[in-house]
Protein backbone atom coordinates (compact mmCIF):
# COMPACT_ATOMS: atom_id res chain seq x y z
CA UNK A 1 0.00 0.00 0.00
CA UNK A 2 1.45 3.31 -1.03
CA UNK A 3 2.07 6.10 1.34
CA UNK A 4 0.81 9.61 1.80
CA UNK A 5 3.29 12.20 0.10
CA UNK A 6 5.18 14.28 2.51
CA UNK A 7 4.08 18.32 3.32
CA UNK A 8 7.12 19.65 2.34
CA UNK A 9 6.60 18.06 -1.19
CA UNK A 10 2.61 19.46 -1.20
CA UNK A 11 5.02 23.01 -0.42
CA UNK A 12 7.44 22.71 -2.65
CA UNK A 13 4.96 21.82 -5.61
CA UNK A 14 2.62 24.84 -4.92
CA UNK A 15 5.44 27.35 -4.72
CA UNK A 16 6.70 26.03 -7.86
CA UNK A 17 3.30 26.41 -9.46
CA UNK A 18 2.90 29.81 -7.93
CA UNK A 19 6.27 31.54 -9.27
CA UNK A 20 5.20 30.12 -12.51
CA UNK A 21 7.56 27.42 -13.01
CA UNK A 22 5.57 25.32 -15.60
CA UNK A 23 2.39 23.66 -16.23
CA UNK A 24 0.47 20.40 -13.68
CA UNK A 25 2.01 18.56 -15.85
CA UNK A 26 5.74 19.74 -16.04
CA UNK A 27 5.57 20.12 -12.19
CA UNK A 28 4.48 16.66 -12.20
CA UNK A 29 7.58 15.22 -14.00
CA UNK A 30 9.78 17.41 -12.62
CA UNK A 31 8.78 16.22 -8.73
CA UNK A 32 8.55 12.81 -9.96
CA UNK A 33 4.29 12.59 -8.93
CA UNK A 34 1.24 11.97 -11.07
CA UNK A 35 -0.06 15.13 -12.92
CA UNK A 36 -3.86 13.98 -10.66
CA UNK A 37 -1.89 14.76 -7.50
CA UNK A 38 -0.45 18.15 -8.79
CA UNK A 39 -4.08 19.17 -10.03
CA UNK A 40 -5.63 17.66 -6.89
CA UNK A 41 -3.35 19.51 -4.70
CA UNK A 42 -3.81 22.83 -6.28
CA UNK A 43 -7.98 22.76 -6.44
CA UNK A 44 -7.89 21.91 -2.85
CA UNK A 45 -5.51 25.17 -2.19
CA UNK A 46 -7.84 27.38 -4.83
CA UNK A 47 -10.81 25.94 -2.58
CA UNK A 48 -9.71 26.04 0.79
CA UNK A 49 -7.08 29.21 0.64
CA UNK A 50 -4.21 26.83 2.29
CA UNK A 51 -1.12 25.21 1.31
CA UNK A 52 -0.71 22.69 4.01
CA UNK A 53 -3.12 19.82 4.06
CA UNK A 54 -6.04 19.45 5.64
CA UNK A 55 -7.12 17.38 8.28
CA UNK A 56 -9.20 14.37 6.82
CA UNK A 57 -11.86 12.37 8.48
CA UNK A 58 -11.47 8.56 8.69
CA UNK A 59 -15.00 7.86 8.65
CA UNK A 60 -16.67 9.40 6.08
CA UNK A 61 -19.70 12.18 6.21
CA UNK A 62 -19.88 13.64 9.88
CA UNK A 63 -23.64 12.60 11.46
CA UNK A 64 -26.60 14.56 10.75
CA UNK A 65 -27.47 13.23 14.50
CA UNK A 66 -25.95 15.51 16.93
CA UNK A 67 -26.19 15.73 20.72
CA UNK A 68 -28.74 18.28 20.39
CA UNK A 69 -30.75 16.10 18.04
CA UNK A 70 -30.39 13.24 20.43
CA UNK A 71 -31.27 14.80 23.11
CA UNK A 72 -34.34 16.05 21.58
CA UNK A 73 -35.39 12.97 20.04
CA UNK A 74 -35.07 11.89 23.88
CA UNK A 75 -37.67 14.48 24.94
CA UNK A 76 -40.13 13.74 21.99
CA UNK A 77 -40.32 10.09 23.01
CA UNK A 78 -40.50 11.08 27.09
CA UNK A 79 -42.86 13.53 26.79
CA UNK A 80 -45.27 11.25 23.83
CA UNK A 81 -44.46 8.03 24.78
CA UNK A 82 -46.83 5.97 21.73
CA UNK A 83 -45.39 8.33 19.27
CA UNK A 84 -44.68 6.45 16.02
CA UNK A 85 -41.22 6.35 13.99
CA UNK A 86 -42.71 8.62 11.09
CA UNK A 87 -44.25 11.33 13.33
CA UNK A 88 -40.81 11.08 15.29
CA UNK A 89 -39.17 11.88 11.90
CA UNK A 90 -41.57 14.48 11.11
CA UNK A 91 -41.23 16.36 14.40
CA UNK A 92 -37.25 16.42 14.12
CA UNK A 93 -37.26 17.76 10.88
CA UNK A 94 -39.58 20.78 11.87
CA UNK A 95 -38.29 21.24 15.42
CA UNK A 96 -34.37 20.96 14.47
CA UNK A 97 -34.46 21.35 11.07
CA UNK A 98 -32.77 17.57 10.30
CA UNK A 99 -33.72 15.37 7.31
CA UNK A 100 -33.82 12.07 8.59
CA UNK A 101 -35.04 8.64 6.57
CA UNK A 102 -37.61 6.57 8.36
CA UNK A 103 -35.12 3.74 8.67
CA UNK A 104 -32.39 6.33 10.34
CA UNK A 105 -34.85 7.16 13.04
CA UNK A 106 -35.61 3.87 13.77
CA UNK A 107 -32.30 2.88 14.31
CA UNK A 108 -31.33 5.48 16.54
CA UNK A 109 -34.45 4.86 18.12
CA UNK A 110 -32.93 1.64 19.02
CA UNK A 111 -29.15 2.96 19.94
CA UNK A 112 -30.89 5.38 22.62
CA UNK A 113 -32.51 2.66 23.65
CA UNK A 114 -36.11 4.01 23.60
CA UNK A 115 -39.29 1.68 23.20
CA UNK A 116 -42.45 3.47 21.86
CA UNK A 117 -45.33 2.06 22.66
CA UNK A 118 -47.29 2.25 18.87
CA UNK A 119 -45.69 0.59 16.07
CA UNK A 120 -47.04 0.28 13.17
CA UNK A 121 -45.07 -2.40 11.71
CA UNK A 122 -45.79 -4.91 14.30
CA UNK A 123 -44.89 -8.99 14.03
CA UNK A 124 -47.90 -11.27 13.06
CA UNK A 125 -48.91 -12.97 16.86
CA UNK A 126 -48.14 -16.57 17.47
CA UNK A 127 -52.02 -17.21 18.03
CA UNK A 128 -53.73 -17.92 14.63
CA UNK A 129 -56.80 -16.47 13.75
CA UNK A 130 -59.72 -18.10 12.64
CA UNK A 131 -60.78 -19.46 9.57
CA UNK A 132 -63.75 -19.53 7.70
CA UNK A 133 -64.06 -23.43 6.14
CA UNK A 134 -64.26 -22.48 2.46
CA UNK A 135 -64.56 -26.29 1.42
CA UNK A 136 -67.24 -28.56 2.78
CA UNK A 137 -65.84 -31.27 5.35
CA UNK A 138 -67.01 -34.55 3.44
CA UNK A 139 -67.94 -37.59 5.38
CA UNK A 140 -67.49 -39.78 2.75
CA UNK A 141 -63.80 -41.73 3.43
CA UNK A 142 -61.16 -41.38 1.19
CA UNK A 143 -60.60 -44.13 -1.60
CA UNK A 144 -57.00 -43.56 -0.74
CA UNK A 145 -55.46 -45.74 1.52
CA UNK A 146 -54.10 -44.37 4.83
CA UNK A 147 -50.60 -45.03 5.78
CA UNK A 148 -49.83 -46.56 9.03
CA UNK A 149 -46.08 -45.71 10.27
Amino acid sequence: MGRAYSDDLRLRILEAYERGEGSCRALAARFGVSWEYVRKVRQQQVRSGHRKRLVQSRFGVRSRVTEQVKAHMLVLVESQADITITELRERLEADKGVPMSWTLVQLWVKRLGLRLKKSRSMQSSGTQKPIANVAPISTAASSRPTRND
